[in-house]
């Protein structure tokens, strides 16, 4: 142990001695490590911002459709199911059938796309932000074909210019049929724009309303559905919930085993989206890995250079008895030890850059201490891998011509 502590402190010795060439070996290491460092970093935290979201607005949710790409399919959803779903399925909070219209709204403050999602009163359980103004339509409205619509408070203040709509209308054109809509809630915005941004989703009017007041005006029916929505009491349950409600439904239309009815929960949804932020993450550190292997050979190209400067050094200490493995191990310890101090340096850089990045972007940097440690002893042993050449070579020179090297 002695003997190890007396090798890395001639390395240190050497490396102090030589500053300037030190940390321009270092570069390439530095530059490599930090570049994956805020790669990783920045990508979790994309990863767990984008999932949270998601969890936000679907984390029990999960839809059924039927598989429009089969010509044989006789399969179609009505109200019957949906009552089947809620009497017969535990852990479930709403159903629904969503249809979506895009049309443009016209208010005191001007006109705006405007996207309206029609449904049952189990529409509300598929955002989880809550009503703060007015209620959302109930039962007896949705019974009723009330007009009765519920909007987000940005919508109410680009239409508005206050959330002080309750009992307001504006209009709607869809299909170029114009309709008044009637605000009777107002529901909060959701707590991230990740999902929106840059998007112009953020400047678009959102708005809920039931299904019998839409439908009787743009025909959508819910006994002639091929989509619907069910929404779990949790993310934990939208597993089982799935399973049973895809069960029942496959057993009421008589298509069991026929895969002509399918499913995606927020589970399938977070599982494409993290292998899909995987492979970019594992492509940017790729490349940004290249830088790597450039210091890697940048330390074998010095190391070189210093074996040839401290070729009588080495042949002194050969005669003087010093064994082959004593002058490999010094080399090997330098070439490690200049690597471990640019892969600590690019560690740091990582970090402070993924927060740099992070703060601009609006993104929480992830960094996993498994990934710091893995850095660390990646770039030591980058050090030890280039180093075993000039190292050997050292340890191989011949003490007289050693000895005889000006």
């Amino acid at each position: 142990m002695a003997q190890i502590w007396e090798y890395i402190k001639i390395a240190l010795m050497n490396i102090k001695s030589n500053k300037g060439r030190s940390i321009l070996t270092m570069l390439g290491i530095i530059i490599g490590i930090s570049s994956v460092i805020m790669v990783i970093s920045i990508g979790n935290g994309v990863r767990g911002q984008v999932n949270s979201e998601l969890e936000g607005i679907a984390g029990g949710q999960i839809a059924f459709y039927v598989d429009s790409t089969r010509k044989d399919t006789t399969v179609t959803f009505d109200q019957s199911d949906f009552d089947a779903i809620m009497e017969h399925v535990d852990h479930v909070k709403g159903v629904t059938p969503a249809f979506s219209l895009w049309g443009t709204a016209e208010g005191p403050k001007g006109d705006f796309d405007i996207s309206l999602a029609a449904g049952t009163t189990g529409l509300q359980y598929r955002a989880s932000e809550p009503i703060i103004k007015g209620k959302y339509f109930t039962q007896n409205d949705y019974d009723s074909g009330v007009n009765a619509c519920v909007i987000t408070e940005a919508s109410a203040i680009a239409l508005f210019g206050t959330t002080d709509v309750i009992g307001m209308t504006f209009d709607a054109t869809f299909y170029g049929v114009t309709q008044e809509m009637r605000i009777v809630g107002i529901r909060q915005d959701s707590a991230s724009s990740l999902i929106n941004m840059g998007s112009g989703m953020d400047k678009m009017v959102t708005a809920e309303a039931p299904l019998t007041f839409v439908g009787n005006k743009y025909g959508f029916y819910i006994d002639d559905t091929e989509e619907f929505y069910v929404m779990a009491d949790s993310t934990e349950n939208s597993v089982e919930v799935a399973g049973e409600v895809l069960n029942l439904m496959e057993t009421r239309h008589n298509v069991r085993g026929e895969n002509q009815i399918m499913m995606q929960s927020f589970t399938d949804v977070s599982s494409q989206f993290d292998t899909i932020l995987g492979f970019i993450t594992i492509f940017i550190s790729f490349v940004a890995a290249i830088s790597l292997l450039v210091g890697g050979i940048g330390v074998m190209n010095i190391m070189l250079v210093s074996v040839t400067e401290r070729t009588r050094e080495i042949g002194i200490r050969k005669a003087l008895g010093a064994r082959t493995g004593s002058i490999l191990l010094q080399f090997l310890a330098e070439a490690g030890i200049i690597t471990l101090l640019g892969g600590l340096i690019g560690i740091f850089l990582g970090i402070l850059g993924g927060r740099l990045v992070g703060a601009i972007a609006g993104i929480t940097p992830a960094v996993n201490p498994a990934v710091v440690i893995g850095a660390s002893v990646f770039s030591c042993g980058i050090g030890i891998f280039f180093g075993i050449y000039p190292a050997k070579k050292a340890a191989r020179l011949s003490p007289i011509e050693a000895l005889r090297h000006e």
